[in-house]
């Protein structure tokens, strides 16, 4: 069964569930991890679909992939009540090895030579932050860090989340004519399972379920720097590939 369509039937099937009830019932029931991939309740339905399979625009009964990632940012964060979010991984977490590089400094532009100590340095304690593979904005990454950073926890006793990066000293050369930058990478580590959420509203409003209850994003990715045993991450500081000066690098 096409996974979009198993995420639909197995909504409609829960909202039948609990629809007579009131949606006071909602948060009666928190869904497993089920058949490798998705979640499920009590009676067997099985539910999930993976974030393109959701709509662009949400309407009243489609949600987007990326509210549902607000929303258990905020549920996290606030513990918002109605409500409830959860992750569980598929597997355990796997370093993906070091990043592409970023810059740390401004460019440089030796214009006038100078003697063979070092022109440019940096000293700086950096903070590290994570993502995921459904965009949203930065500010949302706090709180589903701390989502995933639990259930992490819980079942690998796996270090995960934001960090404090090491203090580091660097200094470099730049040769007359030249500019160049400082620059750093830092290993990732990520891991994939399934996002769910239950609201206990299920109108269009904020925090309500645009028509049911539980949706879930199957095969959602979280990415997250690599920390040591202290948790702080041990970056890389190189000197950026030095560039010839163009006109109007330098004063006039």
């Amino acid at each position: 069964m096409h996974p979009r369509r198993a995420r639909l039937l197995a909504v409609t099937t829960a909202t039948l569930g609990f629809g007579a009830l009131g949606t006071a019932t909602a948060h009666a029931e928190t869904p497993s991890f089920c058949q490798g991939r998705y979640v499920c309740l009590e009676n067997g339905t099985a539910f999930g679909a993976p974030a393109d399979a959701y709509p662009e625009t949400s309407g009243d009964d489609r949600i987007t992939a990326e509210q549902i990632v607000r929303d258990c940012a905020a549920e996290s964060e606030q513990d918002i009540p109605g409500v409830a979010c959860g992750f569980y991984p598929y597997a355990e977490p796997r370093t993906t090895g070091y990043g592409t590089w970023k810059p740390l400094t401004a460019d440089f532009s030796n214009c006038y030579g100078g003697n063979e100590q070092n022109n440019l340095t940096w000293s700086h304690s950096n903070e590290y932050s994570t993502s995921n593979s459904v965009t949203v904005g930065a500010g949302v990454e706090i709180g589903l860090s701390e989502l995933v950073k639990a259930s992490i926890q819980t079942s690998y006793q796996h270090t995960w989340g934001r960090s404090t990066g090491s203090t580091q000293s660097f200094s470099a050369f730049v040769p007359k004519g030249h500019k160049a930058h400082l620059q750093h990478r830092y290993q990732r580590q990520e891991v994939t399972g399934v996002l769910w959420i239950d609201y206990e509203h299920t109108g269009t409003g904020p925090m309500e379920g645009h028509g049911h209850h539980y949706w879930a994003i199957t095969d959602f990715t979280a990415v997250s720097p690599v920390k040591d045993e202290d948790g702080v991450v041990r970056d890389q500081v190189a000197l950026s590939r030095p560039q010839r000066l163009q006109q109007g690098d330098c004063p006039d």
